[in-house]
């Protein structure tokens, strides 16, 4: 029985620890036809078509939800008709606004900046976790005079070989199009950060935040 408690506790902590060192990716892809944020982690990826409104959930490189996502027009006529609030429901709304007052910030003000330390620590270490891993961009420049066009392209190459070593995960691939008169091209950048960051990073969050102390001001706060 102690050999299976093992195993099985072995496997546990195998999986968690992949689990919290494999990246999870943010891909941003934009072109004419799409205009997509893709959320990977290991065999799952989630992404959302903000041009098409599509939301798609797949699973080992195999769709398993796909939704698209219209506003209905009824549902739109519905909020344009929506009936004048009474009197009395407007009064009700304004008693149950917030208590909260700037003079009830400022008695706390040291609580206050204290918790904006902590939080603005967390985001700053949560940016030097993220890794920028790449970005592809295809352009087709075009503009109605093939002139400008020209200068244009000669701008952008002589940029683009001086910013090289500054960028070397960057793949900037640029055609003149003296035809049409405006530009077209795609572009897609990929960020990663490892979960164990975010656990580390939202640990030291939590053990550095004032909990008593916030739990007592929001007890004072909803008393009056």
């Amino acid at each position: 029985m102690s050999t299976f408690f093992a195993v099985g506790l072995g496997i546990v902590v195998i999986l968690t620890l992949i689990c919290l060192i494999a990246p999870i990716r943010l891909r941003l892809s934009f072109d004419e036809k799409r205009r997509s944020l893709a959320l990977g982690w290991l065999v799952i990826e989630a992404e959302g078509n903000l041009r098409d409104r599509i939301f798609r959930l797949d699973l080992l490189h195999q769709s398993v939800i796909t939704r698209k996502f219209k506003k209905d027009e009824r549902e739109i006529k519905k909020k344009k008709r929506k009936p004048k609030p009474q009197a009395g429901a407007e009064q009700g709304k304004k008693k149950k606004k917030s208590k909260l007052k700037p003079l009830d910030l400022w008695v706390r003000k040291e609580l206050v900046v204290r918790v904006i330390r902590i939080t603005l620590r967390f985001i700053l270490d949560l940016l030097r976790a993220i890794r920028w891993e790449r970005l592809s961009l295809e352009l087709d420049l075009a503009t109605p005079d093939p002139a400008l066009t020209g200068a244009l392209y000669g701008q952008l190459c002589a940029l683009k070989y001086s910013t090289g070593a500054l960028l070397p995960n960057a793949r900037v691939l640029v055609r003149p199009d003296f035809a049409n008169q405006f530009p077209r091209g795609t572009a897609e950048t990929v960020f990663s950060v490892r979960p164990v960051n975010i656990v580390i990073s939202a640990s030291k969050m939590f053990l550095a935040l004032p909990k008593i102390q916030i739990v007592k001001a929001l007890i004072e706060l909803r008393r009056r």
